[in-house]
C-alpha cells in the first residue's frame, strides 16, 4: 500500500469537498429532479433510442451499434482507414473496451490528448477519479515519472508538468489525422453528440478529418437541455464548479449553406463522424434488476464519501472500475464476483452522496452473498479491513 497516494488523494479529494460547500447552485435540488427524471425515461428506453439513431442518421453522422467489445473494436480498428497514429481524449467507454491497448497491438500509437490521462499513460498507473485521473498522484512522483519518460528533468511545479505533458501531446495532434472522444451524452431530439470538456484539447481532436466517437446506450437523453442539464450537475459534483468550460454539441459534419442557400458537406474537418454505440451487457444488466446502476453519470461524488476508498485508495478498484459502484457493476457485466467487493462497508455514504441516489449497498449485498450469515461475515471483515489499514495510514501521516 502506497500511503503517499493515499495521502495525496485525500487532500485532492478534500479540495473538491470545499470546493463544492463554496460553489452550491440555489437550484441544485431542482437539477438534481429533473436529472433523475430523465435518467429514469431515458436509461432502456428503445424507442428513445431509435429516435436518436435515426436522427442522427438525417444529420450525416454513421451510426453502428456494438453488442459487445470485441465488436467495438473491430469496429474502430476499421475506421480508422490504416492510420498509424490516433489521438484519444478521455472517455470511460473506451478504457471500458481496452481501446487504447487494442490499438497498440495492431500497431497504432493512440495518444491520450487529457493530460491527466496523458500523465497515466506515461507512468503506466491506474486512475483514481472519473474526472481526476491523477489525483492520488503528488507533483513530486508525476515529475520524477515524466523526467524519466522525456529524459530530460522536469520540475514538481504543476505549471511545469502541464507545460510539459501539453507540449508533447500538441506534437502529436499536429501529425493525427484520426481523433476519438466519447460522449456525455447523445440526444434524440436534435440528434447531437454533447462533450464536455475544461482543457480544451477536444476541440483539436474532434477537427480532425475523420472522428470517431465512442459512448454507451444508456448515454441517449430526449433534448440537448436535458443533456446540458446533467452536465450541470455532473461538473459540480465532479469538481465543486458550475459547468465545465467548454461544452460542444455535434450535430453532424462541417457544411455551409453560403452559396444559394445549397449544403456542401466537408468544408473544413471533421469530414467523416462515426458514432459507435456500445451495449456490452447493458440490456442484460436490465433485465437483471440492475438498471439503476446505469443511471450514473460518472461524477465520482461517491468516492469522495466512500471510507474505504478514503483509506485504501485505487486498491478498491479494478482498472476504470472505481470503488462500490465501478466493481459492481464489473461483477454484473463479467458474471463473476470481484473479490474486491468484499471490502465495501455497506455503509450507505454512496448513495447519500449520489445525485441520483443510486443504491449501491444494495447491489452490492446482492451480489457478494446469498444469505445474512454470510453478509454479517463480509460486514464484519470489511470493518477490520478498514481499521487495520486507518490505524497504519494514521500512523504514517
Amino acid at each position: 500500500m502506497d500511503f503517499d497516494e493515499i495521502i495525496a488523494l485525500r487532500k485532492a479529494f478534500s479540495s473538491v469537498r470545499d470546493r463544492k460547500k463554496a460553489n452550491i447552485p440555489p437550484d441544485l435540488d431542482e437539477k438534481t429532479k429533473r436529472l433523475k427524471a430523465v435518467r429514469e425515461f431515458s436509461v432502456g428506453n428503445e424507442d428513445l433510442l431509435k429516435r436518436a439513431i435515426k436522427k442522427m442518421e438525417a444529420n450525416n453522422i454513421e451510426v453502428v451499434t456494438a453488442a459487445g467489445k470485441d465488436e467495438a473494436l473491430q469496429i474502430i480498428l476499421e475506421k480508422t482507414g490504416g492510420e498509424k497514429l490516433v489521438v484519444k481524449s478521455k472517455s470511460n467507454v473506451t478504457k471500458e473496451i481496452g481501446l487504447t491497448s487494442a490499438l497498440e497491438s495492431h500497431g497504432i500509437a493512440a495518444i491520450e490528448t487529457d493530460i491527466g490521462d496523458r500523465i497515466l499513460q506515461v507512468l503506466k498507473t491506474r486512475p483514481s477519479h472519473p474526472t481526476g485521473p491523477v489525483a492520488h498522484l503528488s507533483a513530486k512522483k508525476i515529475a520524477e515519472g515524466l523526467s524519466r519518460f522525456y529524459g530530460k528533468t522536469v520540475g514538481e511545479d504543476p505549471e511545469e508538468i502541464v507545460r510539459s505533458a501539453r507540449d508533447e501531446i500538441a506534437g502529436y495532434i499536429k501529425k493525427a489525422r484520426v481523433g476519438i472522444t466519447g460522449a456525455n451524452a447523445v440526444t434524440a431530439e436534435e440528434g447531437s453528440i454533447v462533450i464536455a470538456h475544461n482543457e480544451g484539447n477536444i476541440f483539436e481532436v474532434m477537427r480532425m478529418k475523420k472522428h470517431i466517437v465512442v459512448t454507451a446506450i444508456d448515454k441517449i437523453y430526449p433534448t440537448v437541455e436535458d443533456a446540458l442539464n446533467m452536465l450541470k450537475v455532473l461538473c459540480f459534483h465532479a469538481t465543486g464548479s458550475l459547468i465545465p468550460s467548454f461544452v460542444e454539441i455535434i450535430s453532424g459534419v462541417s457544411k455551409t449553406a453560403d452559396v444559394e442557400k445549397k449544403f456542401f458537406r466537408g468544408v473544413h474537418s471533421p469530414e467523416e463522424i462515426t458514432l459507435v454505440l456500445l451495449d456490452n451487457r447493458r440490456t442484460e444488466m436490465i433485465r437483471k434488476g440492475f438498471r439503476n446502476l446505469l443511471y450514473c453519470i460518472d461524477c465520482g461524488n461517491c468516492l469522495l464519501h466512500c471510507p474505504i476508498y478514503n483509506t485504501v485508495g485505487n486498491h478498491f478498484a479494478e482498472e476504470k472500475y472505481l470503488g462500490g459502484k465501478g466493481l459492481a457493476y464489473k461483477s454484473i457485466s463479467e458474471d463473476e464476483l470481484n473479490r474486491k467487493l468484499e471490502f465495501c462497508l455497506t455503509c450507505g455514504k454512496c448513495r447519500k452522496n449520489c445525485p441520483l441516489a443510486i443504491d449501491i449497498p444494495a447491489a452490492i449485498r446482492n451480489i457478494r452473498s446469498e444469505s445474512l450469515p454470510e453478509e454479517m461475515y463480509y460486514f464484519l471483515k470489511s470493518h477490520l479491513f478498514w481499521l487495520y489499514y486507518n490505524v497504519r495510514l494514521r500512523l504514517v501521516s
